[in-house]
Order: C-alpha cells, then sequence, then structure tokens
C-alpha cells in the first residue's frame, strides 16, 4: 500500500471507532491529528526509517511450504484460522467461499514464514504496541487526563520528558502501517510473484491507491490544512469505492496479543493470495516461479473482474478494522 492508502486507512479507522464510541478518549488524542497521518503512517517506509532492514521488503512475514522437523506446529486449519480471526473480519468468509482453491488438502500442509532480522512484521507491531503504551504512561498533563487511572510515579518525570498527545498519535499512526500491511498478501507470500518489482505487489497498490483518490496525500493533508471534520468526512466518501459497509462494531481481537494476532492475519494473507495465485498454476518454492501479471488475473475476464472487486473489499475492510482493533486494545490495557 503506498502513502495516501495508507493515510486514509489510519484516519477511517478513526473514524470507524469514533462511531463505535467505546473508546471516547482516544478519539480524543487522535482526532485532533487525524491529518498526520499522512507522515506518520507512511514513516515506515520512508527511506530514512528503513535503517534496520532493507530498501523493499522491510517489513514482511512471507510464508512457503515448511519441510522441517515440527511440521505440526505449522498446520492450522481453516476452521482454526476463522476462529482466530473471528466473523467480522471479511477475511474469514473469503477463505471460506474459495475452498475450491484452497481445499482441505492445502490446509492440512504446513506453511511458515522466516523474516530476514530486523524484517517480521508481527514483531515490528507488537514492538510498537508496547512503545505506544509506555508513551500514553508518559504522557503530559493533557494525555493523563485522558487516559484511564492514574499514573503514580508522573509527577518525579520533567515536564519536557513527558509525551505530548501529538508524539503519541504519531506513534499510533506508524503502527497502523504494519497493522494494515498485515493485509497486504504480497506481503504474506514468499514467491516472487509477490516481490515488489515483479509487478503484482505494485500493481496492486497503484490500483488502490487510485481508488483512494489524491485527498489524502501529504500535499492536500499537511499543507492545504483541512479541518479534522473535512478529513473524516472525506474518509468516509472512499467507503464506496471499495464497496465497503462498516458495521459500527470494533471487535476484540481472538488472541488478546498483538504478535499473536497478527501472525494469524498473515497467514490469512497468505491464503488470500493463493487464491488470487493459484499454487497449481502459480507453484510455491522452490518450484520454478512465474509471474502473475495484474491484468492476467484481473482484467482478462469477468470472474477476474469480480475477483478483483472482491479482495479490493475484503483487504481494505480488514486493514481499517486491523487496526481500529489494535488501538482500542492498546487503549483498554488502562481501563
Amino acid at each position: 500500500m503506498n502513502q495516501r492508502t495508507h493515510a486514509w486507512i489510519a484516519i477511517r479507522a478513526i473514524k470507524l471507532l469514533e462511531s463505535e464510541n467505546k473508546v471516547p478518549q482516544l478519539i480524543k488524542l487522535l482526532k485532533p491529528h487525524a491529518k498526520e497521518a499522512a507522515i506518520g503512517a507512511w514513516i515506515p517506509d520512508k527511506r530514512d526509517a528503513k535503517l534496520g532492514g532493507s530498501k523493499t521488503q522491510n517489513h514482511v512475514f512471507k510464508m512457503g511450504p515448511y519441510n522441517g522437523n515440527l511440521k505440526s506446529r505449522f498446520v492450522v486449519s481453516q476452521k482454526k484460522l476463522a476462529k482466530k480471526l473471528g466473523s467480522e473480519r471479511l477475511v474469514t468468509s473469503f477463505i471460506a467461499a474459495n475452498d475450491a482453491i484452497l481445499d482441505q488438502a492445502w490446509w492440512k500442509q504446513p506453511y511458515k514464514a522466516d523474516p530476514s532480522p530486523g524484517q517480521h512484521l508481527p514483531n515490528r507491531a507488537m514492538a510498537l504496541s508496547i512503545n505506544n503504551i509506555d508513551m500514553l504512561i508518559l504522557g503530559d498533563d493533557r494525555v493523563q487526563r485522558l487516559v484511564p487511572g492514574r499514573v503514580q510515579f508522573i509527577e518525579k518525570v520533567r515536564p519536557t520528558l513527558k509525551c505530548s498527545s501529538g508524539q503519541i498519535a504519531l506513534f499510533f499512526f506508524m503502527l497502523s502501517h504494519f497493522l494494515a500491511d498485515a493485509m497486504m498478501p504480497c506481503h504474506s507470500d514468499e514467491r516472487d510473484l509477490s516481490d515488489y518489482d515483479n509487478g503484482l505487489h505494485m500493481q496492486l497498490e497503484k490500483h488502490w491507491s487510485k481508488k483512494v483518490g489524491t485527498f489524502f496525500t501529504e500535499k492536500k493533508l499537511i499543507k492545504n490544512n483541512p479541518s479534522v471534520s473535512e478529513v473524516l468526512k472525506k474518509a468516509g466518501e472512499v467507503d464506496p469505492a471499495f464497496g465497503l459497509e462498516f458495521q459500527g462494531i470494533v471487535p476484540e481481537m481472538g488472541s488478546r496479543d498483538v504478535w499473536e494476532e497478527m501472525v494469524q492475519v498473515c497467514r490469512a494473507s497468505f491464503a488470500v493470495a493463493s487464491i488470487i495465485a493459484p499454487p497449481a498454476r502459480w507453484p510455491y518454492k522452490p518450484a520454478s516461479q512465474k509471474p502473475a501479471p495484474f491484468d492476467l488475473l484481473f482484467e482478462q475476464d469477468e470472474p477476474g473482474r469480480k475477483l478483483l472487486a472482491e479482495v479490493d473489499r475484503v483487504i481494505m475492510h480488514d486493514a481499517v478494522l486491523n487496526v481500529a482493533m489494535v488501538w482500542k486494545h492498546i487503549w483498554e490495557k488502562f481501563s
């Protein structure tokens, strides 16, 4: 996903949480800074933020068949995955509806990711989640008035060392980047066809960016300085482009642990990648790799166009929901 798509996802998550109205104090913290998502939600992909990883594939969880000695550990049935993800995520029903492609034999195989050091997407999501909790604990006076409970030692911390609401919001937006990318199928598929420079990954992102529109670019959100109400209104207006209908409910995470939750979301994304480009035609490694062109998959016929529309809807809905769920989970640590 590119800059404006990530910005839109973070802002749309604020709007979703606001409509649910279960964490109003969190909304009071994030909402005034909504347009800063244009920067914060894109920081993980900015050049200066990639010093600990690589130019591309900086935060991935690319899965493939596992042939080690712990096979049973990496087999997750469709039923078990669906239970972990919950029915509120659209990917659960999308996977179930495509059982002709991913049959029971597929689900009985072990699949595992082996990211390079510094690139493990669930690790990065977990680390930022813990960091954001710590920032809330060390918040300045305004933040302390918003966060439930009382931090006993906060008076001993000098005011200049405390975290402002703007700083905290920026880190929440940074976290949203990883939570959204967990839903991007190419971030969870080890096949060469999913590498950014091989076509499908890049073309999917351009396709989504076009649907999001230009309002959420850095220039328009930061330099044009729109009002917060306009920013949230514009975020809601993108919904029809992806066929989205949010129910106004943000469920609890199934695992109650951000690392485990993102591992399962990435596993679901790997399944989506395998539905988009079925392994019968595009084999997993170490078999020979073939490109899976965007136009071949999605633009050749009506079934392809329908698949693309459904992929759009599932990925964007669940990316927004992932962000809202984890943000809410963090906040409720203080309840």
